[in-house]
């Protein structure tokens, strides 16, 4: 596949998904805690701001943030991931080192990819 083909391909994944992603549930309201212990969570809390929607409810003052707890480093039912898990998700979780995945849960092609470059090992739950 042409390198001119294949970007073009993932912008329209990305397309895709961004559509997809904004379709979503309204940002919540209220506090939020937020874990940014690494340069991969940062980048994580960024792209979270940059939703569709997440900006303006903070500027309202109808959603803040604080800073949680370093979590253990055991999987617990939180750690498993469900639903639709991009690339973007990815690059927000590489500090972990194993990425669970729970039943219901789909990797994207494009976040299969980033995973792999990232060196995450990828473990599936049933």
């Amino acid at each position: 596949m042409k390198p001119e083909t294949s970007n073009e391909l993932r912008g329209l994944v990305r397309e895709v998904l961004k559509e997809a992603m904004a379709n979503r549930a309204a940002p919540k309201q209220g506090t939020e805690a937020v874990r940014i212990g690494t340069d991969a969570e940062l980048q994580a809390f960024i792209t979270r701001l940059s939703s569709p929607g997440v900006i303006e409810t903070v500027r309202s003052g109808k959603l803040r943030f604080t800073l949680a707890q370093a979590a253990p480093a055991s999987t617990s039912p939180g750690d498993i991931l469900e639903g639709v898990i991009s690339e973007q998700k990815i690059s927000g979780l590489a500090a972990k080192g194993t990425l669970v995945l729970g039943s219901t849960a789909v990797l994207t092609p494009l976040a299969r990819d980033r995973a792999r470059k990232l060196g995450l090992k990828i473990e599936r739950r049933r």
